[in-house]
């Protein structure tokens, strides 16, 4: 019998770990698909009676901005948009391109947007998980602090449960703090956060031969960056400059600060125009920039936030010190914490990307830590940190099942049967001059379902919110509701869902069950 060589056995020992690692991966990629999918089958099998316009389930009532940008998006060729969330006469703007896109193609196709926007929200979420295990592969250790660092960046969630419990600051909930929301997300935010990893594992690591190829997939993620998420772009951008910096003094090569040089230029053409409209247009200036307030959490309220992500990469840190992460990382991490506090008033959006990043020296300091206890320690440790990682991830599914049944305690369902009926009436009915003043909630539904604008309907987009809330609330509670609603300059008057139990006025002009449609001019 021939002899078999050594090397055959390592290439299939290789072969059988690659294997293993694909179908730990395809594992993985299925559980967040179900678990992301989940609103949308308790939608369709389990919602309540009449419950209808489920978008996304977190931060739900932004769905309604994208929306109206794949509805205008169908109805033009350009790809500006205007605001159809409040009354004031303004200037079209470069925003949300993805959704105006989105509408273009569905148009084209002559299918649904909604339609095409779902299956873009899968699609995004499977390029996130992908490129947020190949960013964890990057910079972790090993392969077993890789899989710490790719669970907790999808999974884990803060000490909100338990700050809660407490009676105090239970966070924030947001994209930038936890990463489990990306699975819930509309597909710009998981689509930008894929393009930040992966143009962070590009430029901030050594080694790089900075080839025609690379280079133009550099400067395309950047691009990708600055059209999806543009707000944290300048902070990736800078920390790349300064590591490609780093890297070429001292003798590692020019590959870093040459992508970072071409990432800039190429992510400039989007920013600039940006940075112009919202910072010198007074309309936009007040509705997206000033009112767009986005603060971080205090420094204490972090822990709250970030959990055991946070607790455990300060361990790693006191254990392995300057070999907690790679430089680059490091780098970036401590520009994210320092433009997460800039006095700009969105400046929460400026860490986006400091969750994955924490995740990763997180496991890198718990595989360090673990390998220094022994083996029933490290094992108390590895499952008190899944434990706590998942506390709050465990609550906000559980409200999501629930929620799928009731609509409650998240109410994901924005509308009813009978005001998508009426809502395609007011599509044919009213005229893109002309305003709808309905409650704030049905002004939001609204909004991307009519050719006209609402009155108030979005505390970002509406131009002075809170004085329009008050004014809203003041016409359903007078009894001349019609003449209030016209002296507000509006046109139709829809009384909602939340205003079945009023008393309204005879001869309305649409009715579908409790909700009634009028015509005030």
């Amino acid at each position: 019998m021939e002899h078999l060589s050594p090397l055959p056995l390592g290439v299939d020992k290789t072969a059988r770990s690659a294997g293993e690692g694909f179908v730990w991966l395809l594992a993985v990629m299925a559980v967040a698909m179900i678990v992301a999918e989940l609103p949308h089958v308790l939608a369709m099998c389990c919602a309540p009676a009449g419950a209808t316009g489920l978008g996304t389930a977190w931060f739900v009532n932004d769905f309604a901005q994208y929306e109206s940008a794949m509805r205008q998006g169908a109805e033009q060729s350009g790809w500006l948009v205007h605001d159809p969330f409040t009354a004031e006469p303004h200037q079209a703007a470069f925003m949300f391109p993805l959704y105006v896109g989105v509408g273009k193609l569905a148009a084209t196709m002559r299918v649904s947007a909604m339609a095409v926007e779902h299956g873009l929200e899968v699609l995004a979420r499977v390029v996130l998980v992908l490129a947020l295990w190949r960013f964890c592969r990057a910079f972790a250790r090993d392969a077993v602090a890789a899989r710490w660092a790719f669970g907790l960046a999808l999974f884990a969630s803060g000490f909100e449960l338990f700050a809660a419990l407490a009676g105090g600051y239970s966070g924030n909930w947001s994209y930038e703090m936890n990463g489990f929301g990306l699975l819930f997300a509309a597909p710009h935010v998981p689509l930008g956060m894929a393009a930040t990893l992966e143009l962070a594992r590009d430029l901030l690591r050594p080694g790089r031969t900075p080839s025609a190829g690379w280079l133009a997939r550099v400067g395309l993620l950047s691009a990708i960056v600055a059209l999806l998420h543009p707000f944290h772009a300048p902070v990736l951008l800078g920390a790349a400059g300064v590591v490609g910096l780093v890297f070429w003094r001292s003798g590692r090569g020019a590959a870093n600060l040459t992508g970072a040089i071409v990432a800039g230029l190429t992510a400039l053409p989007v920013l600039v125009p940006t940075i112009a409209t919202f910072s010198f247009d007074p309309f936009w200036v007040t509705t997206y920039s000033t009112q767009n307030q986005l603060p971080s959490p205090a420094p204490h309220e972090l822990l709250v936030d970030l959990g055991p992500v946070l607790v455990l990469a300060l361990i790693g840190a006191v254990i392995l010190r300057a070999r907690v992460a790679p430089f680059g990382l490091v780098v970036w991490l401590l520009l994210e914490l320092i433009g997460m506090y800039l006095p700009v008033p969105y400046q929460r959006r400026l860490a986006f990307g400091i969750q994955p990043t924490l995740a990763v020296l997180a496991a890198n300091g718990l595989v360090a830590a673990c390998a220094r206890l022994g083996a029933r320690p490290a094992a108390a440790l590895r499952l008190a940190v899944v434990a706590a990682s998942a506390s709050g991830t465990l609550l906000v599914l559980a409200s999501m099942v629930a929620s799928g049944f009731k609509n409650a305690p998240l109410p994901v369902y924005r509308s009813t049967a009978d005001l998508d009926a009426a809502a395609s009436w007011l599509d044919r009915q009213a005229l893109a001059d002309e305003v709808i003043l309905a409650d704030w909630d049905t002004s939001n539904y609204l909004a991307a379902r009519t050719p006209a604008r609402v009155f108030g309907g979005h505390p970002v987009a509406t131009l002075h919110p809170d004085e329009k809330r008050f004014e809203i609330s003041t016409v359903f509670a007078h009894s001349g509701s019609l003449s209030v609603a016209r002296g507000l300059g509006a046109q139709w008057l829809v009384y909602g869902p939340d205003e079945a139990g009023l008393v309204a006025p005879p001869d309305a002009a649409f009715q579908s069950g409790a909700i009634r449609v009028y015509r005030l001019t």
